[in-house]
């Protein structure tokens, strides 16, 4: 025992902890192998209830301890292996109630005496492994076995890393078959077939951008630099996803179709090699041919894509197309003499049958026909035939329903059987396997219930009479003639052998079965992984271990048995500092620590103390968890959070902001229609009308701004390209940006470079940018010059607007086309302007972009992908816009001088505003205006006011500021809040700030009398 134990009753306790702690079974063997102790678990592991039977083996008689380990353990040494018990062999050596074999792990620890010389004991740790080693047997098992499926399949599995851009590929020829060899996608590049490279290229890049689709394409590979091109078909799928979504792996594979292919191709040979005429119609294409063998274009100069009228005369096509259309119509095929004359003047006496074949869902007609001089070659050609059938291992068949008389043709004698042992319908079904014989007899007679019709199935038969069932498929077409004066029917077809295709698909079947189990094991083993545990004296010495065993995912391999934990860990002298056992044993409670490992894990730490008689702390049990997913799932679920959180500001600020924006319009087109009903003066009604239009225009503006980029972000516009000359187009909207230049002291420069510029786009949409881009300018540039104008780029045109305005601070950069941003927030309009510019010019596949420089001036810009065609090009010409001189109106209304009114200072910044609520007032009251907070503060102290109307939000002070500067002078003075914000929290803010009462924009004529009233009554007031 360790030399850290100083009593008996020590070394028991500790014991005891051990066999409580660890789910394995453990030994005590004297030093003659004689069994001295052993655990619960230990007794349940050898079939044994009662200790006593056990006590006293000897481990060196029991025969299921292999030899070697004997002598080793004689030598002295520590050993571990494992051992293949049979239960057996232990009946003779102890009483069990076990059977069987079971594995178990065995780890031996040889005890020395004091001096170190002698054994003393012998310490056995047993485990049960005998699912784990069954289990990886099964995986060796289903490893082996898919891996030669696939080799007899001839099918490559392969596995694609986005991040690494390498092929992981099982069976893969390009890598010698070893699968830990990647391959890049340079390399397959190198075996593919240039031609089938444009087609995988696209899919390669899908791929590379995390795409989530499905692909499948047939390619012609070179397995070595000196082999054949093989034909394969690829296919490819999603597996797994990143964090964002996009695929980071797909799986897929690669099946060799080589010799289907040499089969369509030898069957296209067989076609063209038959000395008959062949070639199918679409006659629904104007009896269009759609396929001819060379047969029929030597003799009758038919060619795919041609009609009967290129080589028949008029009246000849005519009666041909009858027959064709009579038997399309119908369904039944035609058996008869057709004499062909054809423009060159050749003539054929043929033997054609005609009768409907499909193309999938598309019906056909097939021309099969006869020249009577080829009579004599037939011969010939039918030994062609035996051979083609003998490559195909298919054969020919004719069968009569009346007679129910089976005859076979060529191919049938490859196939090993008398013929006249199954010449009839009824011993050739005999020959079906009995789970398909019901559908194989009655699919036939359902074509026999009709005249005409195409019979096709797929059956196991024993047709080579070797009690083997093998695949086949059989194909045929009834036909009805006339014989004797009676109708004749008639079943004839072909047989072909499908025996490898289906044991290859049916092998293909199993093996995707057997992948999907083993993932499911896979994920079930990496998805139970134990815990790494260790016990620890309160001295630091580790007692034992499994960190690095069980928790081999950690890479933490640092404890080693009968070393101090900091010692071997970190090779230090002394305790970590902030080491989790020293805080166990100065809490004596349970702690808990986190930290990263060297491959940037997260690991957890749990520690428990054991405590001893006296309790006293006898060591410390340790856990040790890899907690990375759980910390990245913490942290995941805290950004969510924080996402919906933002998501649910931006909500409310929209809100916010809509609110205000359409108030301001609202008040005005409210206000004044009331007043126009009550007006008399024609004056006053021209001017509240012209001040309602003005603000209708501005809500309109608004609400189709939202709408706009509502659509746009959305996705739900539909740009409508058209072919126009820019050039054109663009001096029109020149002449429009004209009309909005108010300012006499800022020019409206444009730059038209080409006299003609033809483009596709759409125009609205090119316009609504440039104005929206002219127009903010405006607002912006107090005096200088705005500079429109477009040019051609490599990438298509770029539409630019440049001023000399007021520029934009670095501050504000960031916010440049987001919604409802505005450089001054005071400034007239929605804020959405540039950002429709953007949403616009993205939804057409461009790009926006500024600069700016403070006090400068700014440049706008937006890049339009297209291909325009300059026919001419000129000198820039700069169409300066006229200075309009208009005169500035300002609103508002004299003061009346009547000694016995009250007076009321009006704050707002909007002159419209301010003119609704002087028509509503000026008749009553004596009227103040100031135009920002600073005004209202300035006129508060050198006028006597009897109210105060303020607006909330006005430039250079806002209303809430100047009501708390106002109140520090004047705490009796009326203070009234106007806001076009409806929310309660505005409310509560302005009456906290010092306002005595609260109006909503628009301002309710009655409810503002009633304040007025209540605060500052004149007795002349109509109410």
């Amino acid at each position: 025992m360790s030399k850290q134990t100083s009593s008996p009753s020590q070394t028991h306790r500790l014991q005891q902890t051990i066999y409580e702690n660890l789910p394995v079974g453990m030994e005590l063997y004297d030093c003659e192998g004689r069994l001295i102790e052993i655990n619960s678990v230990g007794l349940k592991m050898m079939g044994v209830k009662d200790k006593q039977d056990m006590l006293g083996i000897n481990i060196f008689e029991n025969p299921n301890v292999p030899d070697e380990m004997k002598s080793r353990l004689r030598a002295g040494e520590n050993i571990r292996f494992t051992v293949k018990y049979d239960f057996e062999l232990a009946k003779f050596y102890y009483p069990t109630t076990l059977s069987g074999i079971r594995y178990f792990e065995i780890t031996v620890s040889v005890v020395r005496d004091d001096e170190n010389k002698e054994i003393d004991k012998f310490l056995f740790i047993a485990q049960d492994v005998t699912e784990t080693v069954r289990t990886e047997e099964i995986l060796r098992q289903s490893k082996q076995k898919t891996a030669l499926a696939m080799q007899a399949a001839d099918v490559v599995l392969w596995e694609f890393d986005v991040r690494t851009h390498l092929f992981y590929a099982e069976n893969e020829p390009l890598n010698n078959c070893d699968s830990t060899q990647p391959l890049t996608i340079e390399d397959y590049k190198k075996h593919i077939h240039p031609e089938d490279w444009k087609e995988a290229e696209p899919i390669l890049l899908d791929m590379l951008n995390g795409c989530d689709c499905l692909y499948e394409m047939d390619s012609r590979i070179r397995l070595s630099d000196t082999s054949e091109w093989q034909y394969c078909k690829l296919n490819c799928s999603p597996y797994e996803r990143g964090v964002d979504g996009k695929v980071v792996k797909y799986v897929g594979f690669r099946k060799n179709n080589t010799e289907l292919q040499r089969r369509k191709l030898l069957q296209e040979n067989i076609l063209n090699s038959i000395p008959l005429p062949i070639h199918i119609k679409d006659v629904e294409d104007d009896f269009r041919y759609v396929f001819c063998n060379e047969e029929s274009m030597r003799m009758f100069g038919t060619y795919e894509g041609e009609t009967v009228s290129d080589i028949l005369d008029r009246e000849q096509a005519e009666r041909m197309q009858k027959t064709d259309l009579e038997v399309f119509t119908t369904g039944k095929p035609y058996f008869g003499v057709e004499r062909i004359i054809l423009k060159d003047g050749r003539s054929y006496d043929t033997i054609v049958r005609k009768n409907i074949i499909y193309d999938g869902s598309k019906r056909l007609l097939l021309n099969i026909r006869w020249d009577q001089k080829l009579q004599n070659d037939l011969e010939r050609r039918a030994k062609v035939l035996s051979i083609s059938m003998e490559v195909m291992n298919a054969y020919t068949w004719f069968y009569e329903p009346s007679k129910q008389r089976v005859s076979f043709g060529e191919g049938f004698d490859k196939i090993g059987r008398n013929a006249l042992d199954i010449n009839t319908f009824e011993k050739f079904a005999e020959c079906v396997h009995p789970d398909d014989r019901r559908q194989f007899i009655g699919t036939m007679d359902a074509v026999l219930k009709q005249d005409s019709g195409e019979w096709d199935i797929e059956y196991r038969a024993d047709l080579r009479g070797n009690g083997n069932y093998e695949w086949w498929q059989t194909r045929g077409v009834l036909e009805t003639s006339i014989l004797n004066d009676t109708p004749y029917q008639y079943v004839s077809g072909m047989t072909i052998s499908i025996e490898s295709y289906k044991q290859t698909e049916l092998t293909l079947l199993k093996n995707k079965e057997k992948l999907k189990r083993l993932i499911r094991q896979n994920e079930l083993v990496l998805n139970n992984t134990n815990s790494g545990l260790a016990y620890i004296t309160k001295d630091y010495v580790v007692q034992w271990e499994n960190v690095s065993v069980c928790s081999s995912s950690l890479s933490f391999e640092a404890y080693k048995r009968g070393e101090c934990c900091y010692k071997s860990a970190h090779n230090r002298t002394s305790p970590c500092e902030n080491c989790v056992l020293g805080k166990v044993l100065a809490s004596r409670q349970m702690e808990k620590i986190k930290f990263h490992s060297e491959n940037n894990r997260i690991v957890e730490v749990l520690a428990t103390p054991v405590f001893g008689e006296g309790e006293e702390i006898d060591g410390i049990v340790i856990r040790v968890d890899d907690i990375t997913d759980r910390e990245r799932m913490i942290e995941e679920l805290r950004q969510a959070k924080l996402l919906a959180e933002q998501s649910d500001k931006l909500k409310s600020a929209f809100l916010a902001n809509m609110s205000h924006e359409i108030r301001t319009p609202l008040n005005a087109i409210v206000g004044f229609s009331d007043l126009l009903m009550n007006s008399e003066e024609q004056a006053d009604r021209e001017e509240y009308m012209q001040i309602i239009n003005t603000n209708n225009e501005l809500l309109l503006k608004l609400i189709n701004d939202i709408l706009d980029l509502s659509k746009l972000e959305s996705g739900s516009v539909e740009l409508k390209y058209e072919d126009f000359d820019l050039a054109e187009y663009f001096n029109g909207m020149a002449s429009s940006m004209k009309q909005r230049m108010v300012n006499p002291e800022v020019r409206l420069v444009t730059i038209n470079p080409y006299d003609v510029c033809l483009v596709k786009l759409d125009r609205n949409r090119v316009a609504q940018v440039m104005t929206n881009y002219v127009t903010n300018a405006i607002k912006y540039t107090p005096k200088g010059s705005i500079e429109m104008g477009y040019e051609v780029m490599d990438t298509g045109i770029r539409l630019y607007v440049k001023d000399t305005g007021i520029g934009i601070p670095e501050e504000k950069k960031n916010k440049v086309f987001h919604r409802f941003e505005k450089l001054d927030e005071f400034a007239q309009g929605t804020g959405l302007g540039l950002s429709i510019c953007k949403a616009i010019t993205e939804s057409m596949g461009g790009s926006v972009g500024f600069e700016s420089k403070y006090h400068e001036g700014s440049l706008f810009w937006a890049i339009i992908p297209c291909n325009p065609e300059v026919k001419t090009e000129r000198e820039s010409e700069r169409h300066i816009g006229p200075s309009i001189d208009e005169e500035n109106m300002t609103y508002g209304r004299n003061l009346n001088a009547a000694l016995d009114r009250k007076t009321i200072l009006i704050t707002e910044d909007i002159s419209s505003n301010y003119l609704l609520l002087s028509a509503m007032l000026c008749k009553h009251y004596n009227l103040l205006h100031a135009m920002n907070g600073q005004q209202a503060v300035e006129m508060a102290k050198n006028y006597r006011i009897d109210l105060l109307l303020m607006d909330m939000k006005m430039p250079v002070m806002d209303g809430l500021t100047a009501t708390v500067e106002i109140r520090k002078f004047n705490k009796e003075l009326p203070i009234v809040a106007l806001t076009a914000h409806a929310f309660d929290s505005d409310k509560a803010a302005a009456l906290e700030a010092g306002c005595n009462d609260y109006l909503a924009k628009p301002v309710d004529k009655a409810r503002l009398m009633s304040v007025l009233r209540k605060y500052c009554y004149s007795p002349d007031v109509a109410l």
